[in-house]
């Protein structure tokens, strides 16, 4: 018998055959884990989510969760609250020491040759100086990378250079900076101090640390709003020679702050960890609903989710959230220092960091092949069970979260491929970053997708070890990142 395009029916079975093997490849490891369960942590964090509502309460009665002051303290007494109420059976605080920056007040006034004074709204960056009076001539820095710095040299010696901070214009293949390692660029060539324009619509301000070291840096930066931006611009090319004035108070203070550890002991490997984690202090312009309310808010529901099911994995995981991320990855990088000093950090197989990440559609895997495949695998059975979980994947690293620190020691990191809309990045680090920003799916998606990914690696097969240091020297070289860490102090080869 002659079948479609004259094939026999043997070889339609053997295709089918073959087909059936691509199609099910994605479950061979997910077959040593029970479905069931990973189908559970999918129905529980859709039908008893509370991460939002414990937002929003969070976003009305505490406000900012700035690290080092009171609103902080509440924010960490609610974690642990929360932590317990769940039914997490093993909380604790992680108390650190790290100086803590607050802002007082900032002033930025422009005069030129020809016409009045111009008088700027503003905000100051973190880890400024308790006191700053700096008068001098404006320098225009454009983007601020390093062909900009190198291109004005010595002009930009004893100026107020002005940078963007979104790249704007033909910058070819140059990848942007943080704002710190502009800065940090800027002080290098003789800086008196930063003015940052921020180019999203409106008159919004952005805040954020301008220090590459989490240590207060000696010069003055504050931020501008794209519209003053371009105004200043725009007298700067009409009245050369302006000069900026810039008048700050700040303050810079010792402080205890705590991480808060939530314990699901494992049942066969108790000495391999997983950590899952999302930074919970916030800025103070506003109530931080989406940085980072929305991942740390997401690892609370996260535990409560696991609870709620009684789930025991084999390996122990652990719920962190962390204070100080947004002064310079305090928290995470004391709780690494003494992990490594203690000898806790060699039982940690991955790190799965929540950092404004919202309806994951995806994971990008810093780690090794054997883990990239696990996570890949895991994706795959995943969109089967749901076609719009479209699996993204990816593998490169990146800096300025509380995944940094881990990474830094050749932990395997992995975060959610999230996609929240520019409405959202637009608010970020500024006074619109509210509650009205975030869908509550946005951190049900967390729970789902995230949730599924902790059980699978909690669970099965052996996971790899960490990277050696020439491994990672490779890794973070390949990737571009040489440089910055040699600007934050982080390159150690």
């Amino acid at each position: 018998m002659r079948t479609l395009r004259g094939q026999s029916s043997g070889t339609i079975g053997l295709w089918w055959s073959l087909l059936s093997i691509f199609f099910t490849h994605a479950n061979v490891r997910c077959q040593s884990l029970d479905t069931g369960i990973l189908r559970a942590i999918d129905l529980e964090a859709r039908t008893g989510a509370q991460g939002y509502s414990w937002l929003e309460w969070s976003t009305r009665h505490i406000g900012h969760r700035l690290t080092g002051t009171s609103n902080g303290v509440q924010a960490e007494q609610l974690a642990d609250s929360l932590f317990r109420a769940s039914g997490l059976g093993q909380v604790a605080y992680f108390p650190f020491e790290a100086v803590a920056w607050q802002r007082r007040s900032v002033g930025v006034t422009i005069t030129g040759k020809h016409g009045p004074p111009m008088v700027l709204p503003s905000v100051a960056l973190a880890m400024t100086p308790d006191s700053s009076h700096v008068s001098a001539e404006l320098v225009d820095l454009g983007n601020g990378l390093a062909a900009d710095v190198e291109r004005l040299g010595e002009r930009i010696r004893g100026r107020i250079a002005l940078i963007n901070l979104q790249l704007l214009g033909n910058v070819g293949g140059s990848g942007n900076l943080h704002r710190s390692e502009k800065t940090a660029l800027a002080i290098a060539h003789g800086a008196a101090g930063v003015l940052f324009v921020n180019h999203v619509d409106g008159h919004v301000l952005l805040t954020g640390t301008a220090s590459v070291t989490s240590r207060p840096i000696a010069i003055p930066a504050a931020c501008i709003s794209g519209v003053d931006g371009d105004l200043l611009r725009e007298r700067a090319a009409n009245d050369p020679g302006l000069h900026v004035t810039i008048n700050m108070r700040n303050s810079n203070a010792p402080v205890v702050a705590r991480n808060i550890i939530a314990t699901i002991p494992g049942t066969k490997y108790p000495d391999e960890v997983i950590v899952v984690g999302g930074h919970l202090d916030s800025w103070d312009l506003a109530t931080g609903a989406t940085d980072n309310g929305l991942g740390s808010f997401s690892v609370l529901d996260m535990a409560r989710c696991f609870a709620a099911l009684d789930l025991h994995p084999e390996r122990t995981i652990r719920f962190i959230l962390f204070m100080g991320e947004e002064q310079g990855l305090l928290g995470s990088t004391a709780l690494v220092n003494e992990w490594e000093r203690t000898g806790e950090l060699a039982r940690v197989k991955c790190m799965i960091n929540l950092d404004m990440s919202g309806d994951p559609k995806g994971f990008n895997v810093f780690g090794p092949s054997a883990l990239c495949d696990r996570v890949s695998d895991l994706q795959e059975w995943m969109h089967q069970e749901d076609t719009s979980f479209a699996a993204n994947f990816s593998t490169g690293p990146g800096l300025h979260s509380d995944h940094q620190p881990f990474m830094l020691e050749g932990v395997p990191v992995i975060a959610p491929i999230s996609d929240l809309g520019g409405h959202v990045y637009g608010c970020y680090h500024s006074s619109c970053d509210d509650i009205h920003l975030v869908d509550p799916r946005s951190m049900t998606g967390n729970v789902r997708r995230t949730g599924q990914l902790i059980w699978a690696l909690a669970n099965g097969g052996a996971l790899p070890e960490h990277f050696t240091p020439e491994e990672l020297r490779s890794r973070l070289v390949a990737a571009g990142l040489e440089d910055k860490l040699r600007l934050q102090g982080d390159w150690r080869w």
